[in-house]
């Protein structure tokens, strides 16, 4: 059979590629233990980013009424909000093909094997590399990046006392602090003290004091001055400057969304068996968003210690699994832990799987587009690409478990 020319080689090696799409988009979301959460909600939309409807508080309107059926006309408190997360930049797989691979493979044959092989390597690295960015701590986070578990599952997006970041749009965290003590300085600048707490410089805030109302924020607008690990100021006119003792004050921004974070707990295995640290997060999960994760995602460390709690328990034999997947699985309760060779080590993600959202902008996800002659070689590229976001409905649903030693 004569040889098929360059053009040709690509064309058909394109449309060969472009039948894969479909099957690449499924291996990518099967193949790995956290990918496959995310499978069951991945869809292909267009527009800005990913919009996801939420109940950002509680209606309070219900209660008793009297023989009349009276009650309130006034209006509803407004219930509804929305996250929205922006697309990553674009993930890109390109493909180089040689001159010469051309050549020793241009019958048609020969074209739909090399496409296979390549197939398999782009899958590989397209997944590993979403992999790795869904595995990253947020401090290695940049604009454009996609977001990871670590910031989709914080308890707080403060990042310090002069910085904090949403997701989703949204900034989570503890809007309210109460006070342990007042003090104003000689430039009518007041200092709460409210122990650990999530507020930044320039954050509106509103302050109580019961005991002192003299301490209080008279107009709005009031901003943190300053800020440190345990105190926020703020403007206050006023002269005495003693150290007043309140623990019925309160500290409150609302910028700050209390139903915006997950739970973050760590534990230590001298202090804690790992089945109790389990229980903790899921039972403070529970606890906060009255629902269940349905898997734990956990790294070495983590999954070992529970296999070894297992084992000595007498569950499972030594060494093997109550289970056979893809991955090596255990179960704890009702949950499905899975080892994810990717996760950190000393640390468990407790995902609830309803809670997940994955998109792709305009179905490109996996997705080749045409070759791409090299100029000044007779090399072509063919480039696979995906535009994505990952997301979370629900970040209180969800937790993480940091083991320490």
């Amino acid at each position: 059979m004569a040889a098929l020319g360059d053009a040709f080689f690509v064309q058909t090696f394109t449309t060969t590629l472009q039948r894969y799409e479909k099957q690449l988009v499924d291996n990518v979301l099967k193949e790995h233990p956290v990918l496959e959460l995310f499978k069951s909600t991945a869809k292909s939309i267009t527009g800005r980013g990913l919009v996801i409807p939420l109940r950002a508080s509680t209606l309070g309107a219900t209660g008793y009424t009297d023989a009349s059926g009276t009650h309130s006309t006034a209006t509803s408190t407004d219930i509804m909000g929305s996250a929205v997360y922006d697309w990553a930049s674009e993930i890109v797989t390109p493909f180089r093909l040689k001159h010469r691979d051309i050549l020793q493979n241009s019958g048609p044959e020969q074209i739909v094997s090399l496409v296979e092989e390549y197939v398999k390597a782009a899958q590989a690295d397209h997944q590993d590399f979403i992999v790795a960015e869904l595995h990253k701590l947020d401090a290695s986070w940049a604009t454009g990046k996609v977001l990871s578990m670590d910031m989709l599952f914080k308890s707080t997006d403060t990042i310090s006392t002069t910085a904090a970041r949403t997701v989703g749009g949204i900034r989570g965290g503890t809007s309210t602090k109460s006070t342990t003590g007042f003090q104003r300085n000689a430039s009518n600048v007041a200092v709460a003290v409210i122990g650990a707490h999530d507020f930044i410089v320039g954050d509106t805030i509103v302050v109580t004091s019961t005991a002192n109302p003299s301490f209080n924020t008279a107009a709005a607008g009031t901003l943190v001055l300053t800020a440190n690990a345990t105190e926020v100021s703020y403007s206050n006119t006023g002269s005495s400057t003693a150290l007043l003792a309140d623990t019925t004050g309160v500290v409150t921004a609302e910028v700050i969304k209390d139903y915006w974070k997950a739970t973050r707990l760590t534990s230590s295995a001298a202090a804690e068996d790992i089945a109790a640290a389990f229980r903790r997060v899921t039972n403070e999960i529970f606890r906060a968003s009255r629902k269940r994760p349905t898997h734990i995602i956990a790294g070495f460390t983590v999954y070992e210690q529970f296999e070894s709690f297992l084992a000595q328990k007498g569950q499972i034999p030594t060494g093997g699994d109550s289970i056979q997947t893809r991955w090596s699985v255990l179960k704890f309760g009702d949950l499905e832990i899975r080892l994810d060779p990717d996760c950190q080590d000393d640390r468990a993600y407790f995902i609830n799987q309803p809670s997940l959202r994955f998109a792709y902008c305009a179905g490109e996800f996996m997705k080749s587009y045409p070759a791409q002659p090299l100029e000044g070689t007779l090399d072509t590229v063919v480039p696979i690409a995906s535009t994505l976001t990952f997301g979370v409905a629900e970040r209180r649903a969800n937790g993480v478990l940091i083991r320490t030693a």
